[in-house]
């Protein structure tokens, strides 16, 4: 099925238990385990899935974790389809040339936009906002570019003057993930950060 999501007036209030600060049982509120520095540098990108769905609420956060990313001009132009329907994921796998395990993923929320109001750096946002979301539920994630642009927009029936440059992939893991090939350190801290100038 593809559902898209368009903005709602809905908002997620702050927990009891999350305003009191008292210990949370992890089987009960997964998404409030890890500290938003720890979702942040224990992310890693995943593309092996299990075959178990993601539930109703969970998805729901994760998708208020997207609206709620900022835009330039505030001006909201994208739209998130979710698809867990294999025909259209399927149809997704072909539109980029390094997206072979879509169609194994529980859910795929793509990013769509008006091609005159398309900003990458608000797709990027929503993005790292939902996969963060995501990661603190337990679910993996994986960021997809769909290089062949008019096959991503037959797959899910956009407008002509419609694009959907990216989607990310979304599962919960298999618990024997290999690394991958490309794996490696970051750079460090003093060769990434220059203060003030250059050089």
């Amino acid at each position: 099925m593809v559902v898209l999501i368009r903005n709602t007036n809905r908002s997620t209030a702050i927990p009891p238990h999350l305003a009191r600060r008292q210990p949370i049982h992890p089987a009960t509120v997964r998404h409030f385990d890890m500290t938003p520095y720890e979702a942040i540098v224990s992310k890693r990108d995943l593309r092996m899935y299990t075959d178990q769905a993601i539930s109703g609420d969970v998805m729901h956060r994760i998708l208020q974790a997207g609206r709620m990313a900022g835009s330039a001009k505030n001006i909201e132009a994208n739209r998130l389809i979710v698809v867990t329907d294999k025909a259209v994921q399927e149809a997704l796998a072909a539109s980029g040339d390094f997206a072979s395990w879509i169609g194994s993923s529980a859910a795929v929320i793509g990013f769509a936009s008006p091609l005159d109001q398309l900003r990458l750096f608000d797709v990027g946002r929503q993005a790292q906002n939902m996969m963060l979301a995501a990661h603190a539920e337990g679910i993996g994630t994986c960021p997809v570019t769909l290089g062949h642009t008019d096959k991503a927009r037959a797959a899910v029936g956009l407008p002509d003057d419609w694009v959907m440059p990216m989607v990310i992939t979304l599962g919960y893991p298999v618990t024997d993930h290999p690394d991958s090939p490309l794996k490696r350190p970051r750079v460090a801290l003093d060769e990434l950060v220059r203060h003030d100038r250059w050089s």
